[in-house]
């Protein structure tokens, strides 16, 4: 048998075309092992600036996790340090942030979704280390924020530097940095399979996802747990009650109202979330002082409402595990709504999920007060419309129904309710969607877009493939074709490239109205110039040109040409006589 020869060409033909297809597998690796390691030093940070402000300054332990029976201390002169501890917090932050980096204000998670719509991912190196210190400062002095926004910011920002050392094309950044977040939030919150779909899912209001992301995220999510698992263990965040599941479908009633009151509660969040933040933008100080502001009045509602400072998720154990059960839990909705408010949107650094958390668990708790008082036969358990509770509310309030629903259960190894938690969280999404949609902030992040239709990202390769349609067949019925998005994706201003870039499209609304259709396209547009009227757009409508009985002002043209045709199409346009 004739001995095989290797060839030395093509096997390096071969390693280099494999490691092409799955570089991005292995940079994901690379990822996850720093998102395990960025969250544990995250969380380090965290504990430092709780013991030296909370602790420290107040004298004010909250409540831990992973106990049956978890409760606060505090000293003797705790209820009037702690707004002296906010207000020092947030000064500290002002100063750090709006100094060095005045992107890390804000809840990180907003930030991160931006970047990848409208800045390719690129995040500035010292974004990272600024939100972590900030954060760190923000709540461990009380500020009710979560961790997860700074997590998200923190990991996706040292995914781009990452990326940018590495010189990888924008559409492979953008990739990874979401794989960065998932990694991140994967180690705070160990829940990978729930933070590998939220990354992926955040990024839109509508039911869409960025599914090209799924195998990244999931591996960096995978490989972050495994490296924070090292460090702290396997168990889940929170600790429930033994043989907690859902039994009993008469049950299925409680947990539909608590879906409703979760859409409505997160249908009121983002109006006073960012009614706060524009209050604070018209308030005419420096703004290095806004945070310091936000401090004190988050300060004050602390005095009444211990248990809103910092994340919150030791008083949320309590409910589940302590009997902290009753009708002031709803008080308690709604003043972390407020102090989430004073502190993240004065200009402080942190993230609203962990404040969500609060919510929803408080609000499931309350709710299982009610029904039991009103239905006393009904013997509801509380810890379980908790832990529904709150992914109800964010599943809502943040438009990521399906990642919450995974997530939560991961958080509270509570498995057993993921078919109550279904139904709650879906009727929050849709509750919230349709109350949210009538009120001026319609969700949590308003960087999200609805669809993939709406994002920058994919505009151009929509565009692309709609007028590919069209350059294929121009002589078809554009009415039967039904392309209302048209107008859409082409309402960035940027020129489309077809035919392999020799050609462009055009979008120009008509600001007037103008003659008879054959009229003013002969004018307008022909051989003379060489620009081509594709269609008109009207509305919702989209129109061949020879189907147009004349131009009116709003109609959009879509046109084809050189960029000097186009030039030479503006200048004919402004002579041409024309009537209002």
């Amino acid at each position: 048998m004739p001995e095989m020869e290797l060839d030395p060409v093509r096997f390096r033909k071969a390693v280099k075309t494999a490691w092409q297809s799955n570089r991005l597998l292995s940079y994901s690796v690379l990822v996850g092992v720093l998102g395990g390691i960025g969250a544990q030093i995250f969380i380090w940070m965290l504990d430092w600036g709780e013991r030296l402000f909370l602790v420290g300054i107040a004298g004010y332990v909250p409540p831990a996790l992973g106990g049956t029976h978890p409760a606060p201390q505090s000293g003797a002169w705790t209820l009037w340090l702690i707004p002296l501890t906010t207000t020092l917090g947030g000064l500290i932050c002002g100063i750090i942030v709006y100094t060095f980096a005045p992107e890390a204000e804000g809840h990180g998670t907003d930030a991160a979704i931006a970047s990848y719509h409208y800045r390719g991912s690129l995040v500035r190196p010292i974004v990272p280390l600024i939100k972590a210190i900030a954060s760190a400062i923000t709540i461990g002095s009380g500020g009710a924020a979560g961790r997860e926004g700074p997590a998200a910011q923190i990991c996706s920002g040292a995914t781009s530097v990452l990326c940018q050392l590495l010189h990888l094309p924008t559409n492979e950044r953008r990739l990874l940095v979401l794989a960065g977040m998932s990694a991140g939030l994967s180690a705070i919150f160990r829940a990978p399979l729930g933070m590998a779909v939220f990354a992926a899912e955040i990024l839109y209001a509508g039911m869409a996802f960025e599914f090209e992301v799924l195998p990244y995220s999931i591996i960096a999510a995978v490989v972050a747990y495994a490296v924070n698992g090292l460090f702290v263990g396997w168990a889940p965040l929170f600790l429930l009650p033994s043989h907690l599941s859902f039994t009993r479908p008469i049950e299925l009633a409680g947990y539909a109202f608590l879906g409703v009151m979760a859409g409505v509660i997160g249908a009121v969040e983002p109006p006073i979330f960012y009614g706060v933040r524009d209050f604070f933008e018209r308030l005419r100080v420096p703004r290095h002082v806004k945070p310091a502001i936000g401090g004190l009045l988050i300060g004050i509602v602390g005095m009444a409402f211990p248990a809103t400072l910092a994340t919150g998720f030791g008083w949320v154990q309590m409910a589940m595990t302590a009997d902290f059960i009753g009708p002031s839990l709803i008080l308690l909705v709604l003043a972390k709504i407020i102090a989430m408010s004073f502190s993240v949107s004065s200009g402080g650094s942190g993230g609203v999920f962990g404040p969500n958390v609060f919510i929803g668990g408080m609000l499931g708790g309350w709710v299982a007060y009610v029904v039991n008082l009103w239905f006393p036969s009904a013997h509801v358990v509380p810890a379980a419309f908790v832990v529904v509770g709150m992914g109800a509310v964010f599943g809502g309030t943040a438009r990521v129904p399906l990642s919450t629903l995974i997530m939560v259960a991961e958080m509270t190894g509570g498995y057993g309710l993921i078919v109550p938690s279904m139904l709650a969280t879906t009727l929050g999404f849709l509750v919230q969607r349709t109350l949210g949609e009538r009120l001026r902030y319609a969700r949590l992040y308003e960087s999200q877009v609805e669809g993939r239709l709406d994002s920058p990202v994919h505009h151009r390769r929509i565009v692309q493939g709609a007028l590919r349609i069209l350059e294929q067949a121009p002589e078809k019925d554009l009415g039967r074709l039904r392309l209302p998005d048209l107008n859409k994706l082409l309402r960035f201003g940027s020129a489309i490239p077809i035919h392999g870039g020799k050609g462009r499209v055009f979008s120009h609304v008509m600001d007037r109205s103008a003659g008879p259709a054959a009229q003013a396209v002969r004018e307008l547009v022909g051989p003379p110039n060489g620009l081509v009227l594709i269609a008109v757009v009207r509305g919702e409508q989209v129109f061949p040109p020879d189907q147009v009985s004349s131009l009116q002002k709003g109609d959009r043209l879509i046109l084809s040409g050189s960029e000097t045709a186009y030039e030479e199409f503006i200048g004919s346009y402004e002579g041409v006589s024309v009537t209002d």
